[in-house]
């Protein structure tokens, strides 16, 4: 503090000294007091701003207006276009060419000089940290800039000074590529979390429409966000997701249960999204295809089961039992016809009709099971145990144990027409 002092009082000295402190001895020695001073007053080099105007009241300066700021500092016009109020009212619009109390010889504290002319952009509830902690010369140049709104930066190369480059996270989000942060952010402040222009669903359908015009909505998009799933700003995921979506499904999902050594290969070769819409769908369980999972579906319908067949060929359940067709089968006889559509059977006046269909959910699990083929080890029926289902597989063939018949086994080699042997 005295070192202070000292300097202070060095300094009206100097300039009561010369030969302007004849007159000026007064106002030099308040303007001395000030924290920050102007090098050549500080030096009570007068002489390099202003003449010498003899007993006239007069200020006459060596070059007028920024011309003069000039001779000393560079012109700010060779960076870019100028601050307005430079260009319009000059350097001493926001400086002080003797001395001052703010850091730059500034009128006033930094902030709240650029508010004179500017509204204060930091009202809202959430405020930006580098506008409350840095100021506005943190991103703007008070002077000019080849960057619109004086920008020290352009784009995104300014907000990643201090935050993370999301490229590094891989492909951008699009709006960033081609917008930039500020198509989601606001800059200075805002009523949202994490500065977002609006609501963050609501703002992410302003680009992505609603994502729940289904009948069946996802739990996670209707009770979530759509950030728990997606990244909003850079993915090396398809659909920017988190993670992968076998592993992001499974956070949530139990997909595959502990003893489940048989994978459905539309799961083991392909993804989630295959057979299951992730936000909304026009079928239960968001599947993108019907799948009817009744016990007893009524009469056999490929509508039924369209989302077997979108991998399945029909002939599966409709077609003759040669080789290529099914695996299930008892020589040449399809046995997914039975079950499936329902097995021939004749009334007491002989006529033939079809039994009991049954569907693909009744004796497979679409994810995966213990069993070979997929085979459910037990089915429920509106969440009751309906039957447990016990299989071995042959060489040629298997043999079931299922509480809806007696055990049956068949055989792939077995001769044309030959029944299935009931063992």
């Amino acid at each position: 503090m005295l070192a202070t002092l000292f300097l202070f009082a060095a300094a009206a000295s100097q300039a009561a000294a010369s030969e302007c402190g004849d007159c000026h001895g007064e106002w030099a020695a308040q303007v001395s007091a000030l924290k920050v001073l102007h090098p050549p007053y500080e030096e009570a080099d007068c002489g390099s701003c202003h003449e010498d105007h003899g007993e006239s009241n007069s200020l006459v300066l060596a070059e007028e207006g920024n011309a003069l700021c000039f001779q000393c500092h560079d012109d700010p016009a060779d960076k870019g276009a100028l601050h307005p109020i430079l260009e319009e009212d000059g350097c001493l619009a926001c400086h002080d060419p003797h001395g001052s109390a703010n850091r730059a010889l500034l009128l006033e504290p930094r902030d709240s000089l650029c508010f004179q002319c500017h509204d204060d952009p930091t009202g809202k509830a959430v405020v930006h940290e580098a506008t409350r902690d840095g100021g506005c010369v943190d991103c703007h140049d008070p002077h000019s800039s080849r960057n619109r709104k004086l920008l020290v930066q352009s784009g995104p190369a300014l907000c990643t000074q201090c935050h993370d480059d999301p490229a590094e996270a891989g492909r951008l989000h699009g709006v960033i590529e081609e917008d930039g942060c500020l198509a989601c952010h606001a800059p200075h402040s805002s009523e949202n979390a994490r500065l977002l222009m609006a609501p963050r669903g609501q703002l992410c359908q302003e680009c992505h429409g609603s994502m729940t015009d289904g009948a069946f909505v996802h739990e996670a998009v209707a009770g979530g966000d759509c950030t728990d799933c997606h990244s909003p700003h850079a993915s090396r995921q398809a659909s920017l997701l988190l993670a992968e979506e076998q592993t992001l499904c499974g956070e949530c999902h139990e997909i595959l249960g502990a003893l489940d050594t048989y994978v459905h290969t539309a799961l083991s070769d392909g993804i989630c999204t295959d057979c299951h819409r992730p936000h909304s769908a026009g079928e239960p369980k968001l599947l993108v295809a019907a799948y009817n999972t009744e016990r007893y579906p009524g009469d056999f319908s490929e509508d039924k089961f369209a989302l077997c067949f979108q991998c399945h060929d029909a002939g599966l359940v409709k077609g003759s039992g040669e080789d290529g067709v099914t695996a299930f089968r008892n020589g040449v006889e399809n046995l997914h016809d039975p079950h499936v559509q329902g097995e021939l059977q004749s009334n007491k006046y002989g006529i033939v009709k079809r039994g009991k269909a049954r569907s693909c959910a009744g004796c497979h699990d679409p994810h995966g099971s213990s069993q070979p083929h997929n085979l459910v080890r037990q089915y429920e029926c509106e969440q009751v145990l309906c039957y447990t289902l016990t299989f071995y597989e042959f060489e040629d063939g298997g043999k079931c144990m299922v509480g809806c018949h007696k055990p049956k086994s068949y055989h792939r080699n077995a001769g044309e027409g030959q029944p299935v042997a009931a063992q």
